[in-house]
């Protein structure tokens, strides 16, 4: 009967799903979640450990810079005014620091703070701030003399000019002057702070004062800065050849300190532990040698993180909300609250690894890769949020952040997908998501475009960084916390598979690896972590950019034919 016979059941050919071995590769969740818990608590441990440092003498420092202001303003680039509940809580916890106190103006807030220094037992160097405006210098100097006359107890110093040689401001003749005038009519020893070689290269500057405050910050030493274990003794190192060029002056440090938070430069790594040491090293060394000195600052200064990057809101020995961020004797931990990150790392690497849970779950071997790419996850969001909470950002300057964070997990769950054996997927191209953006619904219904969007997202701010990084690098953080992730999922989890035109992202990554090689310092993790985001930038586009060289290359070699033909024409 020649019919066609009916298909079977056959669970040879449509095998049915096998719960128990769903279950078997679902149970290796909780030997992952294990596993990423104990390497959170081994490393959040270790880089909490105390560190055991040199003592401050007497637990007393011998002058800290200081501007009062509000905590919690945001979005300011200059203190602004404060209350006198405010300058007198500030002066009342400093004092059990310090009894001497730098000022950088008469003017604003300063009166008060004067007078509350008189009351709490407080010396002050005050400063009179000398610029190009001369009549701006005649109100300046008129409220230093004016208040060192009212308060000759507690102003020790006026200090006319900071740094004015160094900005380039004033001649050194007319700078000298000026000294001279203040120092006929001051009640008081007037002094003049800057850089140390701008004051040597200024002779007549340096004899026109009684005192000279030289300004020695290791941070900021070009090309590179020393490590922190070396720092304290270069700065008395620069110290004394600076004092044997004025011998028989008055010389002291007017500036002096090393940063919490921020950028890493060369060697020179900011940090709490960092900080701690280079103020207690050098407290000590200057105090056995008799040497008065300054540290900036009392108080962090948020507000100037606009203009300096993250590293110029943290040089205080107190906080912005006047906590102190470490002792002067005992250990000083680089992260004192260590259980708590140790906690949310866990927490993050768990729901990282909840998402492999969709589905029958990933085989062994893919569990073996997702649980530390999972860990490395967590650990980037976690240095991710601190690296936010360390910005003090508005909401606007939030959004960036927040989007990265996004950015981060997207690339997770890209790898995640590639790890269960999943083939690396081919993005539409830049071009064509321009074009799409007219109508944003087709990007969020294809998923070629929405791969697109993730690569855009990347590549962008990693080119963008690259420029910044390259030509202006001095205040920019090093956002490796940032685009690890996403920029190891360019490599493994999309690709370009050379079947379409890709300019844009070729540029893109051309500028990105570029812009990172030209930015490295070899003595610098943060810089070599950049420049390791480039190289898998460069290497997830490569074909895109060997297609665009060769495209440029055929263009000049057509021109240099026409142009021959031209000739022979």
């Amino acid at each position: 009967m020649g019919g066609a016979r009916a298909p079977t059941s056959d669970p040879q050919h449509h095998p049915t799903p096998d719960p128990i071995n769903r279950l078997t590769r679902k149970l290796a969740f909780l030997p992952a979640c294990l596993a990423c818990g104990l390497a959170a608590f081994a490393l959040w441990q270790t880089l909490g450990t105390p560190v055991a440092l040199p003592e401050v003498p007497g637990g007393r420092l011998h002058c800290l810079s200081y501007t009062p202001f509000e905590p919690g303003a945001r979005g300011t680039t200059t203190p602004g005014w404060v209350s006198d509940e405010r300058i007198e809580a500030d002066l009342q916890q400093l004092a059990a620091l310090t009894s001497c106190l730098r000022l950088y103006t008469p003017l604003g807030n300063s009166p008060r703070v004067v007078a509350a220094a008189g009351r709490h037992g407080i010396g002050i160097w005050l400063g009179a701030w000398i610029g190009s405006d001369e009549a701006q210098n005649e109100r300046e100097i008129a409220g230093a003399l004016t208040l060192a006359r009212r308060h000759p107890d507690t102003v020790r110093l006026v200090v006319v000019g900071n740094e004015v040689l160094l900005r380039r401001e004033l001649p050194a003749a007319r700078l000298a002057a000026l000294i001279g005038e203040v120092r006929e009519a001051s009640p008081v020893p007037v002094a003049y702070a800057d850089v140390a070689h701008f004051i040597a290269n200024s002779p007549e500057v340096g004899r026109a004062a009684d005192v000279l405050l030289v300004h020695l910050l290791p941070y900021w030493d070009d090309p590179a800065p020393p490590q922190v274990a070396d720092a304290a003794r270069l700065v008395l190192q620069g110290f004394d050849e600076f004092r044997a060029r004025f011998p028989g002056q008055w010389v002291a440090v007017g500036e002096t300190g090393w940063p919490s938070a921020g950028r890493p430069r060369g060697p020179g790594q900011p940090g709490l532990v960092e900080q701690a040491r280079f103020v207690r090293e050098f407290a000590a060394l200057a105090a056995a040698r008799g040497i008065e000195y300054n540290l900036i600052e009392a108080i962090d200064q948020p507000w100037k993180m606009p203009a300096e990057g993250t590293v110029g809101g943290y040089w205080g020995i107190l906080d912005e909300w006047r906590e102190p961020k470490f002792a002067l004797a005992g250990p000083v931990s680089a992260w004192p609250h260590w259980p708590a990150w140790a906690a949310a790392t866990t927490a993050l690497a768990v729901a990282m690894l909840s998402a492999a849970l969709v589905g029958s779950g990933p085989g062994a071997a893919a569990w073996l890769g997702w649980t530390p790419l999972a860990f490395a996850g967590a650990l980037a969001l976690v240095f991710q949020w601190h690296q936010l909470a360390l910005m003090r950002p508005t909401l606007p300057g939030w959004l960036p952040g927040i989007g990265a964070m996004i950015l981060t997990a997207w690339a997770a769950l890209l790898l995640l997908a590639r790890l269960r054996g999943g083939a690396a997927r081919v993005p539409g191209t830049l071009a064509g998501l321009g074009r799409a953006l007219t109508h944003p619904a087709t990007v969020w219904r294809s998923a070629a475009l929405r791969d697109a969007a993730f690569v855009a997202l990347t590549l962008l701010p990693v080119a963008w960084f690259g420029v910044v990084l390259a030509f202006a690098p001095r205040h920019r953080d090093l956002p490796v916390a940032f685009f690890v992730l996403p920029a190891l999922a360019l490599l493994f989890a999309v690709r370009d598979d050379g079947s379409v035109d890709r300019r844009e992202e070729a540029v893109l990554a051309f500028v990105a690896g570029a812009g990172a090689l030209a930015q490295v310092e070899p003595a610098n993790p943060a810089s070599l972590a950049w420049l390791a985001i480039g190289v898998l930038v460069v290497a997830a586009w490569r074909r895109a950019l060997h297609a665009e060289l060769l495209r440029i290359r055929r263009l000049f070699t057509d021109a240099r034919q026409a142009q021959q033909h031209g000739h022979d024409g």
